[in-house]
């Protein structure tokens, strides 16, 4: 005979919220189709506390009646602004659809249940409920005036009979393929006389109840969508940040196992089948189906689905025909569970009147539970009373804590169900002692507990209400976070669901909600970003905040399918996520996140520079001659500065150069601070900042990366023409930001190193004639802490540099008075032997390239206009790759880690640009107009510097 606790003076019930629950009928058949009550009470006699007023359709906690309820009228659960079907997941419709995309499906991901055959089918179903809602909401507020008045109910019941016809051309031939019949054989008829509604007899409408109503149309919902060829989408999905998406993103083919301490069921998914043990018989009672589908339903375009579908369950039932059980069977129970290898248990039972009873430390403290609490998480429905806990608990002795979780239940709308009990101020006391963290509130969360769909044991799926259902969707969530870190244990878990929930009620952990809301989206995402580290080539931990990599020309391939991988501690253990490198780049001249700041550089600089239709320049200078003895003749210059100069000369504010010449010889020697690249160059067409940039120009670019800092040539004329110039040119940057207002400057990124390059240029230029000179350089660039002009962060710093050759070949002509062109093209290698990280090395010789060609026509209209047409290939990475080589999770079991490497391939699509820019004199010189255009012809579209088009003009009036 089952021996019940204190004489059997009460008893564990389950924690379910009960009454006669209306199932949607079964899609396979009509021999499925249940009678809509097969949800049946646990409970008997005088142990029942959930009996009638809690029915989810009926009574005090009926979300659809009265005149101060939330959902009523307009703002039904299904219809207006606070709508917990409308959003992400919305099955009726909307601008953003998340079962359907022309690339990408943010909800399924890569688990497409939709065939060829569905398609068609659902472009009709959004349209109809989309166009359904409203008339619902507006029927049944209709219906309420009815109701109230005594009116006329026969345009409401020609209204529903305007939806039903709507619904069989939507799904009629899905009902029909599916079950041989039609929408009123499958279950419409039989539904419309559950309700007592006959549309042929308007006047049976006026029994209807408002709750009856709403539970009728969301039962008509249910039923239909059960022919939508997909998995149900619930209001719970979007609540705690789920989706099967997310869930599919973290098999890596271990199931964790989770143990139901609940109800035998009746049917479950073979693949997740891993044996029941205690009363085996099935009790006629779906709770255990119904948990179970919660936890871990498979997405296979049937039914329902649970957070975890991978995840395997063992089932211990310890509850006989009595709907009872003693602690005795509980504690037998998890044992059970906890030797067939579980990781989760979710208990979604207790005693009534308690959020946690005492005598749950009783089977916490047995030995047979105890030696295998640590590596369990704990899962405990909070029950369904509606009251808050105001006892202390004996906890002294008992090991399970940090690995308890306890569960309340929330409506639709975030706000604690008027049924769920809660923590209070109540502790689990150690030696009458209330410790750091052992307050209820410190093991509480809550999840979706209202009007949850579920399985229904039969075939079907049926809507049930509780902490029952709240619980489930918890143990879900620690399966997905166990599966994929198979070596946290129980209270790490447990830590992670508590720590990642969002905050609900009074700010912090409170007596309602406890630690907030589960989010298993943030549950899956580091707890804190702020903590994430990486491991160098040391495994010395380095913060992951200043893992980035930023500027310059370096392009990947498929920076998308390339990781790095970082951790973040939990406990005692810790966790690994992996961060793609697309989202490491942050400020590179190749991403989205800067093309509109380079075509706004773009447009300043084109409308800041006075051209002439004869010159074609942005650099405006001033010279004056310090000294001339004799041959010898010393020039000061002083130009403007490339606005993107962020090297020594933007603190001096301008280019300043000195040049000696031998005027006899025509040897000379310049030096200064400022525009390196331009001032070594031979090319006389090339006058424009941007033509030197690397970003932005075609011609030698390798040397633009050095320009910015101090320079220094020397040019003489060998063997008549030839004339050999040799220089050197330097840059020292920091990427700065300047405060608005205050002027105060700060670092753009933190951790990265000032950018540093040293360039030595030798260049050879020989004239065919007096129309044509040819030009060569050879270039040799050194980046002390970059590659390509970009940088890296922590375990991706480039400090250590890389070298960079590159032969230059150009022309200069000019084949009429009018017409001048210039050309230039550039081939560079690149090569390194590792960076000081330790973490990235060159894999492949990057190869890269760069070509300009500049032609200008002068008198085109007047006398004193001109224009300019380029063509601009910027640097481009050709061919090469990095290797990364950094720790990573070798084993998901055990969380061994390893050395990982991975090869980065270099390049992408060929940038090309084309310019005009057109120049005139509007009557004298005082009045300049310039027009100018820049169009990008190829190139990756998501990595567009300037744009696909950037166009302005300027106009100059001189007094």
């Amino acid at each position: 005979m089952r021996q019940y606790f204190k004489s059997g003076a009460a008893a564990i019930a389950l924690m379910s919220v009960t009454g006669a629950m209306t199932s949607a009928y079964a899609q396979n058949s009509d021999e499925n189709a249940g009678d809509g009550y097969n949800f049946l009470h646990p409970y008997r006699g005088d142990i029942n506390p959930f009996f009638g007023d809690i029915n989810p359709f009926r009574g005090d906690i009926n979300p659809f009646r009265g005149d101060i309820n939330p959902f009523y009228g307009d703002i039904s659960p299904f219809w207006g602004d606070i709508n917990p079907f409308w959003g992400d997941i919305n099955p009726f419709g909307g601008d953003i659809n998340p079962f359907f995309s022309d690339d990408i499906n943010p909800f399924w991901g890569d688990i497409n249940p939709f065939g060829d055959d569905i398609n068609p089918f659902w472009s009709d179903i959004n349209p109809f409920w989309r166009d359904v809602g409203p008339v619902w909401g507006d029927l049944n507020t209709a219906w309420n005036e009815a109701a109230a008045g005594g009116g006329d109910f026969t345009m409401i019941a020609n209204d529903m009979a305007s939806v039903i016809a709507r619904a069989e051309s939507v799904f009629g031939g899905a009902i029909q393929a599916r079950t041989g019949l039609s929408m009123d054989e499958a279950f419409l008829a039989a539904l419309l006389a559950r309700f007592g509604i006959d549309l042929d007899n308007p006047d049976s409408l006026a029994s209807v109840s408002a709750g009856q109503r709403s539970e009728f149309f969301l039962t008509f919902y249910d039923s239909l969508m059960g022919f939508s060829g997909v998995d149900h989408v619930d209001h719970w999905m979007p609540a705690i940040n789920w989706s099967p998406a997310l869930a599919a993103s973290y098999d890596w083919g271990r199931s964790p196992l989770v143990g139901v301490l609940d109800f035998s069921v009746n049917t479950v998914e073979g693949s997740s089948f891993r044996g029941q043990r205690g009363e085996r018989d099935y009790l006629n009672v779906n709770h255990g189906n119904a948990v179970a589908s919660l936890i871990g339903a498979p997405v296979d375009g049937v039914g329902v689905m649970g957070v975890a579908p991978h995840a395997a369950m063992r089932f211990y039932n310890p509850f006989d025909a009595s709907h009872t059980a003693s602690w005795d069977d509980v504690a037998a129970g998890v044992e059970s569970l906890a030797n067939g290898g579980t990781s989760v248990i979710n208990m979604s039972l207790g005693v009534p009147g308690w959020t946690l009873h005492q005598d749950w430390a009783e089977v916490f403290r047995q030995d047979r539970v105890a030696r295998h609490a640590d590596d369990l998480t704990f899962v405990v429905a909070a029950g369904n009373d509606g009251v808050t806990q105001t006892v202390d608990l004996d906890w002294t002795g008992v090991s399970v804590l940090d690995n308890l979780l306890l569960v309340g239940s929330v409506d639709p709308n975030g706000n604690i169900s008027s049924f769920s009990n809660t923590p209070g101020e109540a502790c689990l006391l150690t030696n009458g002692v209330c410790e750091t963290g052992a307050r209820l509130m410190d093991r509480f969360l809550v999840a979706p507990g209202e009007l949850i769909l579920v399985d229904d044991g039969e075939g079907g799926v049926t809507r049930v209400s509780g902490t029952s259902f709240a619980a489930p969707l918890v143990s879900g969530a620690a399966a997905l976070v166990k599966g994929w870190w198979f070596w946290l244990d129980g209270s790490e878990v447990a830590d992670v669901l508590l720590l990642s929930a969002r905050d609900l009620g009074e700010p912090g952990v409170d007596a309602v909600y406890g630690h907030g809301m589960l989010d298993v989206a943030g549950a899956m995402s580091p707890l804190d970003p702020a903590n994430l580290y990486g491991l160098d080539k040391r495994n010395d931990p380095v913060e992951a905040a200043e893992l980035i990599i930023t500027g310059g020309r370096l392009s990947l391939r498929h920076s998308n399918k390339h990781y790095v991988t970082v951790f973040e501690d939990v406990g005692n253990s810790f966790r690994d996520f992996t961060i793609a490198v697309d989202d490491l780049i942050v400020g590179s001249s190749l991403s989205e996140s800067v093309a509109n700041a380079y075509a706004e550089q773009y447009i300043y600089e084109r409308t800041s520079a006075s051209l002439t239709g004869s010159h074609f320049s942005d650099v405006s200078s001033a010279s004056q001659i310090l000294s001339q003895r004799g041959n010898l003749m010393v020039t000061a210059t002083a130009s403007t500065l490339d606005p993107s100069n962020v090297g020594y000369a933007r603190d001096l504010g301008f280019h300043a150069g000195v040049e000696l010449t031998d005027t006899e010889s025509g040897r000379s020697m310049k030096f200064g601070v400022g525009e390196g690249a331009l001032a070594l160059s031979s090319q006389t067409g090339f006058n424009l900042f941007s033509d030197h940039r690397p970003e932005s120009g075609g011609v030698n670019p390798v040397l633009g990366f050095a320009s910015g800092g101090a320079y220094a040539a020397s040019t003489f004329n060998m063997d008549g023409d030839l004339q050999v110039s040799f220089g050197i040119t330097t840059t020292h940057e920091q990427a700065i930001y300047v405060m608005p207002g205050t002027g105060e400057e700060q670092a753009l990124f933190d951790g990265v190193a000032p950018y540093q390059a040293f360039a030595a240029n030798l260049d050879l230029s020989y004239p065919l004639g007096d129309q044509v000179t040819i030009n060569g350089s050879l270039t040799q660039l050194h980046e002390a802490t970059g590659l390509l002009g970009a940088q890296g962060g922590s375990i991706l710093a480039l400090e250590g540099g890389a070298d960079t050759t590159a032969l230059t070949v150009g022309l200069d002509a000019r084949p009429s008075s009018r017409i001048s062109l210039s050309a230039s093209m550039t081939m560079a290698q690149t090569r390194t032997t590792a960076f000081d990280g330790g973490l990235l090395d060159i894999a492949e010789r990057i190869d890269s390239t760069a070509a300009q060609v500049s032609v200008r026509y002068e008198a085109l209209f007047s006398n004193n206009d001109g224009v300019r047409f380029s063509m601009v290939q910027p640097l481009h990475i050709e061919s090469g790759a990095l290797s990364y080589t950094g720790m990573a999770v070798t084993d998901r079991e055990t969380g061994e880690l390893g050395v990982q490497s991975d090869t980065w391939e270099l390049g992408g699509r060929r940038p090309v640009y084309a310019e005009v820019i057109y120049a005139t004199e509007l009557g004298s010189s005082n009045r300049r107009l310039s027009v100018f255009s820049r169009q990008q012809l190829s190139g990756d579209e998501q990595v567009s510097e300037f744009s696909a088009a950037t166009s302005g003009m300027r106009f100059e009036m001189r007094f």
